[in-house]
Order: C-alpha cells, then sequence, then structure tokens
C-alpha cells in the first residue's frame, strides 16, 4: 500500500462518513482514512484528494494480514456501495454450494 500524507484539507468528519454509510458498517474515522468492517472483510478507505477514494481490501478468512489496492472512487456513497455489493457476492456466490451438490444433498434427504 502506497503511502499518502495527510493534507488536513482531506480530513473527513464522522458527519461526512455517516451520511455516506448507509449500510451501517462499523467504521474508525482517523484524519483521512477510514478503517470499515464488514461483515466478511476489513478495508480502508483513504481520501487522497477533493473527489478521490482509494480502497484498499483485507481478507479477514485467509488471515493474511495486508491490505491490497481494491478501486479507485469519486465518491463515498460508491464506496460504501462497492463494499456492500462484494459481501452480498461472496456471500451468495462462493460461499454457496454448486447446483449439482445442492441436488444431491437434497435427494439424499429425501431418502433419509
Amino acid at each position: 500500500m502506497k503511502a499518502v500524507r495527510c493534507n488536513s484539507a482531506y480530513a473527513l468528519s464522522k458527519d461526512e462518513v455517516c451520511k455516506s454509510n448507509k449500510y451501517n458498517f462499523k467504521v474508525t474515522v482517523v484524519q483521512n482514512i477510514i478503517y470499515v468492517y464488514s461483515i466478511l472483510d476489513l478495508w480502508l478507505i483513504q481520501k487522497v484528494g477533493i473527489k478521490k477514494f482509494y480502497l484498499y481490501h483485507q481478507n479477514k478468512k485467509f488471515g493474511n494480514k495486508n491490505y491490497h489496492f481494491q478501486q479507485e472512487f469519486s465518491n463515498l456513497d460508491d464506496t460504501f456501495e462497492y463494499i456492500h455489493r462484494h459481501d452480498e457476492y461472496v456471500l451468495k456466490v462462493k460461499w454457496t454450494l454448486p447446483a449439482g451438490l445442492k441436488n444431491a444433498y437434497r435427494k439424499a434427504r429425501r431418502r433419509g
């Protein structure tokens, strides 16, 4: 992660973050950095310009303590929405059984 020094012009207020956090993620704000704790992962949002936010991601599932760059955004609302959609996608697609296995389990339950 490339560190960018905090310019006081880019410091975030709690009110600004709360307005954008429509998904009620637990957040911690430190100057121009927002630590976001979603259901599945840890995130870091860094404000680096007037309308420029860098999103970094840390996987809790794999125990990797390093953040990696995810995407750049132009506003906080889109950043929080991306985090929400990411969690939904992982829960629905990656953590569900493939259709063939679901059918096999259904058939096995009917027999038992």
